[in-house]
């Protein structure tokens, strides 16, 4: 397999409240898609272009507070559908894979909604999704552990039904968005399911600029021995009340995307915080070679795998949740760390 180069897209975010409105953040999208082919391929062919978390739809259901039935009704999308055969359009008249996230809804689930990541390949098909398994407490998706039960009667219980990967030619990749990306058994599930570029997409400010989001993602890829694609969101614009003009957050997600190589080397990275792009190659061959011959910095062969297990037989987070808002999420928050101190995972600050 020939080298190619990854793209990392940052773009500005508007926040949308309509369906109607998603067109705007299509179209810069779409421009900035024409401007970086026509710029990196002047070097190697572009194979692979990812997309920041909410660059299509924003973040308003999350800082809004939204009902979920009311948002999964008005503005969650369907995939396959318009979102993702506009950008199918560009994918295959761009000869390249485009990876992105948008808030889904599907059929078997009224009233709610999933945080999905989905790639579509250079014929400008949906060829994957992931449904994100871990959310904070103000956000409004749904995911597979809220409807555990039902999730796995459909899916079953492997890896793949929580865990999915896209082996492709040029490739294979997997990823997830946000918070997700914070915790290593999501990147480790991949891998072990296959994955050799993971994309982690976006995490905002203040833990940016305290470079969390940098040391997770270079840990994720040498954890893995994996290539990791980060594209970080750009400025926010917030829509303005009545009359008033929309708020512009220049610093609000704080920017800084990269793309980091199978032993945690940073190849490509920004400091912006607008509209911008990293662009790296990434060598596939190069990283089967490495991981069927490394004795060192190549984990996953040192596994073991019955010691690890029992970390996870006792529930933390509880399952099969109803749609929250942020006071109700915040609750199961309070109680699982009741529950984490009374099993003596968390110990009680002392008192004065």
């Amino acid at each position: 397999m020939d080298p190619y180069l990854a793209v990392g897209l940052q773009t500005k975010i508007k926040h949308v409240t309509s369906r109607q409105e998603v067109s705007r953040n299509l179209n810069h999208i779409g421009s900035m898609i024409d401007m970086v082919t026509h710029m990196c391929s002047l070097e190697l062919p572009v194979k692979l272009i990812a997309l920041g978390e909410g660059a299509i739809q924003g973040f308003v259901d999350e800082i809004m507070d939204l009902d979920q039935a009311d948002y999964a009704k008005n503005m969650a999308a369907e995939i396959p559908g318009f979102e993702t055969d506009f950008l199918g359009k560009y994918a295959k008249s761009k000869n390249t894979f485009i990876i992105g996230q948008l808030k889904e809804k599907l059929p078997d689930y009224p009233d709610r909604f999933f945080n999905t990541v989905f790639i579509i390949d250079d014929n400008g098909d949906v060829i994957y999704k992931h449904h994100k398994n871990i959310v904070v407490f103000v956000e409004h998706s749904t995911t597979p552990h809220d409807v555990y039960d039902q999730w796995i009667e459909q899916h079953g219980d492997s890896l793949e039904a929580f865990f999915p990967v896209a082996k492709t030619k040029i490739g294979n990749i997997a990823g997830t968005v946000g918070v997700e990306g914070s915790f290593p058994e999501s990147f480790r599930a991949f891998a072990l399911n296959g994955a050799e570029i993971l994309y982690r997409a976006s995490l905002p400010e203040p833990w940016v600029s305290r470079e969390i989001f940098e040391v997770q993602n270079r840990s994720r890829a040498i954890d893995n021995t994996c290539y990791m694609v980060a594209p970080n969101s750009g400025s926010l614009i917030m829509p303005g009340s009545e009359g008033e003009d929309p708020t512009v957050i220049d610093g609000a997600l704080g920017g800084r995307s990269s793309i980091i190589d199978y032993k945690g080397t940073v190849l490509a990275h920004n400091q912006i915080v607008g509209d911008s792009y990293v662009a790296s190659e990434i060598n596939i061959d190069a990283l089967r070679h490495y991981r069927e011959n490394a004795r060192f910095q190549n984990w996953i062969p040192y596994l073991k795998t019955e010691i690890f297990k029992k970390m996870y037989e006792e529930e933390i987070w509880p399952k099969n949740l109803p749609p929250m808002n942020h006071a109700d999420a915040g609750e199961v928050f309070k109680k699982t760390i009741k529950k984490l101190m009374a099993k003596g995972t968390f110990t009680a600050k002392s008192k004065k």
